[in-house]
């Protein structure tokens, strides 16, 4: 059960990490959501370091790999998701947030210089 509730949360996490770059992007592309941007920054950069802090490991991944007593390899620890898919996400992923965040910051900058 608590297994579950790993993978249930993960899978919420997961998902609201990719609703974080979509926003990222509308705001770098459209100026909407500006209020937003900092979540839009602050969920992707956190889990990051998280991974940066765990040795590249989702910590997820360990808890997941504890509670299902595997000690080598992979635990499934987010739901639906192919295990391919789900260890391809940080590599697909990393471009994609910084590149977003050099579009971001060049409109946020752009648009406070035209403010002034």
């Amino acid at each position: 059960m608590l297994l579950f509730m790993l993978q249930l949360v993960h899978t919420l996490i997961y998902g609201g990490a990719w609703a974080c770059l979509a926003g990222l992007w509308i705001y770098a592309l459209t100026g909407r959501l500006e209020r937003a941007l900092p979540i839009f920054i602050a969920a992707p950069v956190l889990i990051g370091a998280g991974l940066a802090l765990n040795g590249g490991e989702c910590v997820f991944q360990t808890w997941a790999k504890t509670l299902s007593g595997v000690e080598e390899g992979w635990a499934r620890d987010i739901l639906i998701l192919p295990e391919a898919l789900v260890l391809g996400t940080a590599p697909i992923t990393a471009p994609i947030l910084v590149l977003g965040l050099a579009a971001a910051l060049f409109r946020f900058c752009r648009g406070r210089k035209s403010a002034l």
